[in-house]
């Protein structure tokens, strides 16, 4: 009987002891390192120069149907699910960055819904497209739009579509440089 007690208080003494801490790895050791300047979602984006948002609309025809990586502000973020976020050129013509459905139809990643006014570096490929009305009211529910903005809908319009297979956001607190939010 006194064996059955004896095994239990030495388990309790063994786990009461102060926890080891992790061992140090050579890069956090080393203060030359810094820690990751982003947030990843999806594939790697390519290290590299970027397309700005500007030159992204100004030559949509050249790199429609391509990989391409872009660096922008995001500008809006989808509220209700965080599937979508754009960026804009100077002239506030915009590029909506989509995030694609795997096979169950779940998004493979989501935007965080605070992410407007980031830096954001995404690699994906652009479609130039039709957006029907209905979309286009779609998204404006998504944005949060007033019924009226919504219903001023109309027409068709042209938009650029980038699906993201990867994208990374500053992971700072100062407010991005660029083309400011909407």
């Amino acid at each position: 009987m006194n064996r059955l007690l004896l095994l239990p208080l030495l388990l309790l003494a063994a786990c009461a002891g102060e926890p080891e801490a992790p061992a140090e790895t050579a890069d956090a050791a080393d203060p030359g390192v810094e820690a990751p300047a982003s947030v990843a979602f999806g594939d790697t984006v390519p290290d590299g120069a970027a397309l700005t948002p500007d030159e992204l609309v100004a030559d949509a025809e050249t790199y429609a149907g391509k990989t391409v990586v872009v660096e922008g502000v995001a500008r809006e973020v989808c509220q209700q699910a965080g599937c979508w976020l754009t960026f804009a050129d100077a002239d506030g013509r915009t590029v909506r960055i989509e995030v694609p459905r795997d096979e169950t139809e779940s998004y493979v990643f989501t935007f965080p819904k605070d992410a407007t006014g980031q830096r954001v570096r995404v690699a994906g490929v652009l479609e130039v497209t039709t957006e029907s009305v209905e979309d286009q009211r779609h998204y404006a529910e998504d944005r949060g739009d007033t019924p009226e903005a919504i219903a001023a809908i109309t027409e068709p319009k042209r938009t650029l579509v980038l699906t993201a297979l990867g994208a990374e956001l500053a992971d700072d607190t100062a407010p991005a440089t660029g083309v400011a939010p909407a």
